[in-house]
């Protein structure tokens, strides 16, 4: 699945055009094209509008949209620098022999957990895009007109005449963000859920060792040797997903703590379309703040469970030889593999829990 998405992020200058690339691409002309006039000064002129607001109630209508076009930024600038390490990343795991499935339950659990993935995948598509028509329709019936997001002009764009202008240039900015917001987001989930498979997969391998396997102790260090390569991966993943998964960790209690303040003070009944925007929008940014947790989790548990892996293999009837160096790699695999964002925070569960209860309590 995330071919697909890495396709999206070259067609908006946000991955590297060629597959062997070594370093970050600083001259991507093309990408500051796109996204200068629109994503940047977007977050800009939000900026501004939130400094220069003297409304509680005001300010956090702009905050919302604010941060959450802010971390875009600094997603973006994440995957200009480090995108060619992910990218090294997903040309090992298609190319490496040690990666290629060898069995049809391999086969069942990579087909199964890519099906799953682009369901939940779609679904957070259809949270964050559906905000769209809900917030860039409703405002055309409005009398007086008004924009989908408050934001500051050098002109008073209540005039009739003027309003055109802001309102066509939000239209355009916002499904912009939107799809390269969703593209990143999903390209991290992706390479942290193919972790946690590799680490599966190698956990099936180990248990399958047997006595009487010709070649046991090579089937063994090459398993030592996948293990070995699966920990460089991680810390390339961590590296690459780490400041982009903090920065949004950093604003979604935030995020979540305007929304539900910005949907409790506007009248339901009088304006059922911006709720229900308003819902699909708290619901993705429960997503991005959930997803990342869930399979960086799902990293932590598969670790963990290959010491069990290779402690229900055959090693009893091995040579004392064998027997040593199952031990040996026993008490190396109880080192604990996780990923970190900024370094700080560990991705698993009580991160998520973390950031909801700073959400609610902000909001308390």
């Amino acid at each position: 699945p995330v071919r697909y998405l890495t396709g999206i992020l070259k067609w908006w200058r946000l991955w590297p055009r060629k597959e062997s690339v070594s370093r970050p691409d600083w001259t991507n002309w093309q990408g500051y094209t796109l996204h200068v006039p629109f994503t940047w000064l977007f977050v800009v002129l939000l900026w501004v509008e939130a400094i220069r607001s003297r409304d509680i109630q005001h300010t956090a209508d702009v905050l919302l949209i604010c941060l959450t076009t802010t971390a875009l930024g600094a997603k973006m600038i994440n995957n200009w620098k480090y995108a060619h390490v992910a990218q090294g990343i997903l040309s090992e795991w298609s190319t490496y022999e040690l990666f290629e499935l060898r069995s049809n339950q391999e086969v069942d659990m990579w087909r199964f957990e890519h099906r799953r993935f682009s369901r939940v995948f779609i679904f957070y598509c259809l949270c964050s895009a559906g905000v769209i028509p809900f917030i860039v329709i409703q405002p055309l019936f409005d009398i007086p007109n008004q924009l989908p997001f408050w934001m500051w002009t050098p002109f008073d764009w209540h005039q009739p005449v003027l309003f055109w202008y802001p309102f066509i240039y939000q239209a355009i900015t916002i499904p912009v963000t939107c799809i390269c917001n969703i593209t990143m987001d999903g390209v991290n989930w992706y390479m942290m859920l193919h972790l946690s498979l590799c680490l599966r997969m190698l956990g099936q391998r180990l248990t399958k060792l047997q006595h009487d396997d010709k070649d046991l102790r090579q089937k063994f260090l090459e398993l030592v040797q996948l293990h070995q390569k699966l920990k460089q991966q991680a810390l390339g993943i961590e590296t690459f997903i780490s400041k982009s998964t903090f920065t949004q960790i950093l604003v979604s209690s935030l995020i979540i703590c305007f929304t539900i303040y910005s949907m409790q003070m506007s009248p339901v009944l009088q304006d059922l379309p911006g709720f229900a925007g308003m819902m699909n929008y708290l619901l993705a940014m429960v997503m991005q703040i959930m997803l990342p947790t869930i399979y960086g989790n799902a990293v932590i548990d598969s670790a963990n469970m290959l010491t069990d892996s290779m402690y229900n293999s055959d090693w009893p009837d091995m040579n004392s030889r064998m027997r040593r160096l199952v031990l040996i790699f026993m008490v190396y695999l109880n080192r604990p593999m996780t990923l970190k964002a900024g370094g700080f925070f560990h991705m698993g569960l009580p991160l998520f829990t973390k950031t909801m209860n700073q959400a609610y309590s902000l909001l308390a």
